[in-house]
């Protein structure tokens, strides 16, 4: 269950576990409807919205469960290889003056040095070979192992950085640097991220607050840090009430992080509270002219407000910044969005296509104000589909009364979650499939279960 998929990836290094300084790569995801949970930042194609789950209001409450694509971004830099060519094998040259080979203590240092020297001047392969090193010299080095991660994850290794991590984990379970490393990993950077990845890094990125709290004099960078990841894990799994929280808490340690107003942005943004997004998004591009995110977002918020001529200015600006992202949306007509309707529908056993006899399939192209409502928090705007009503064998408690059932698509939002024609299609038949399933009573884990999240 989450919210905005979050497209984000980003790799946090700290050499010598002094200041920490996090590195953010961002590569938007699709999430397939109702749950990217990733979200989001599964195995991602770049799209300008990527989608997530949301948790509907359970049953037998009238039953709203949507399909969302809302992005969580962060700021980018650069993308990590979608298939990772083999790792190098070479060797690690020391500094002039190097300490004998007969000084392990000492060479291990040296590796360790040359490995965050090489990262930060982002050499990522020479920046493995040296922490590689000194992993095998001395392999209880939580440093070595840290640095070993966040340079394979740079690099697109994730199983391999996901090992790493671990074993750092594994020597020091409590250093707030490698929690916020790890929690990075799995909030921002594994692939096929889903719920359980997200959760993963939450509690990691929790427990390295906590952690990092508790020192007498706490480095209010490391923290603000890790505020923000608990923030993007938790805009991710549709809780951008408690998001909005973990972002303000970190900008009251660091006022100018970019990342974290643009966080308290997307959390804004998700609970509806658009003019509010609208300064963050602004504060975002006075920092950076050219984040395609920061734009990106700007023209949904825009789009939110109804004011569909600066929506579309910023749109093209995130278009022509990055079109691999943010390509162009996939707009089909209506009566074309019907046939596609059709064919899934077509498609059914026939037990399903009896559960649809009398349930309306409607097309809109964006959510309106009252079914974003219908739940608290609010879903997104983004989401690309929404069940209305009670599901099958739900009763109403006294009192209560549900809508008429009905499944709604929102063409444009879709159109904005897939980068092409074929995609489209797919998406449209996930995200009928998903309403389906809560009409026929699905939540949104067993959905997943189903893969259909």
């Amino acid at each position: 269950m989450t919210d905005a998929a979050r497209p984000a990836v980003s790799i946090a290094l700290a050499r010598g576990y002094a200041s920490g300084v996090v590195s953010t790569l961002r590569a938007a995801l699709i999430l397939a409807a109702l749950a990217a949970c990733q979200g989001s930042r599964d195995a991602p194609a770049p799209a300008p919205v990527a989608a997530a789950p949301i948790d509907a209001a359970p049953a037998p409450i009238p039953a709203i469960a949507a399909a969302s694509s809302g992005p969580t971004p962060s700021t980018s830099d650069g993308h990590a290889p979608a298939d990772p060519s083999p790792l190098p094998v070479g060797d690690c040259p020391g500094p002039p003056g190097a300490t004998a080979p007969d000084d392990p203590e000492a060479t291990v240092e040296q590796l360790l040095d040359r490995a965050a020297a090489a990262f930060d001047a982002n050499q990522l392969e020479l920046a493995w070979s040296c922490a590689d090193r000194a992993a095998d010299l001395e392999p209880r080095s939580v440093e070595a192992h840290h640095l070993r991660g966040a340079a394979l994850a740079a690099l697109g290794h994730a199983d391999e950085a996901e090992t790493a991590y671990t074993m750092a984990l594994a020597l020091d379970p409590e250093d707030p640097e490698t929690l916020r490393a790890a929690a990075d990993f799995y909030v921002n950077v594994k692939p096929g991220k889903g719920k359980d990845a997200l959760l993963v890094g939450l509690e990691l990125a929790r427990r390295g607050s906590a952690r990092a709290t508790a020192r007498r004099r706490g480095n209010a960078q490391l923290r603000a840090g890790l505020a923000l990841l608990e923030a993007q894990a938790l805009d991710d799994l549709g809780k951008s009430d408690q998001a909005l929280g973990r972002a303000d808490d970190a900008l009251r340690l660091a006022p100018h992080l970019t990342d974290a107003i643009h966080e308290r942005g997307v959390a804004l943004y998700n609970l509806g509270r658009f003019d509010a997004a609208r300064i963050e998004f602004t504060r975002v591009l006075g920092d950076d002219p050219e984040d395609p995110y920061a734009h990106q977002f700007l023209g949904l918020t825009f789009e939110s407000l109804g004011r569909p001529a600066d929506a579309d200015a910023h749109f093209q600006r995130a278009h022509a910044l990055d079109p691999v992202a943010f390509p162009a949306p996939v707009v089909i007509s209506v009566a074309d969005f019907r046939a596609e309707i059709d064919r899934v529908k077509a498609a059914l056993p026939a037990a399903r296509q009896a559960e649809l006899v009398g349930v309306p399939i409607e097309i809109v192209d964006r959510p309106a104000p009252e079914d974003l409502t219908a739940v608290d928090p609010p879903f997104p705007p983004t989401i690309l589909g929404l069940f209305r009503g009670l599901p099958r064998g739900a009763t109403l408690a006294p009192g209560e009364t549900a809508p008429a059932q009905s499944i709604v698509l929102y063409r444009l939002n879709l159109a904005r979650a897939v980068k092409s024609r074929e995609e489209l299609s797919e998406q449209i038949e996930r995200t009928l499939l998903h309403e389906l399933g809560h009409l026929e009573g699905l939540d949104e884990d067993e959905l997943r279960r189903r893969n259909l999240d």
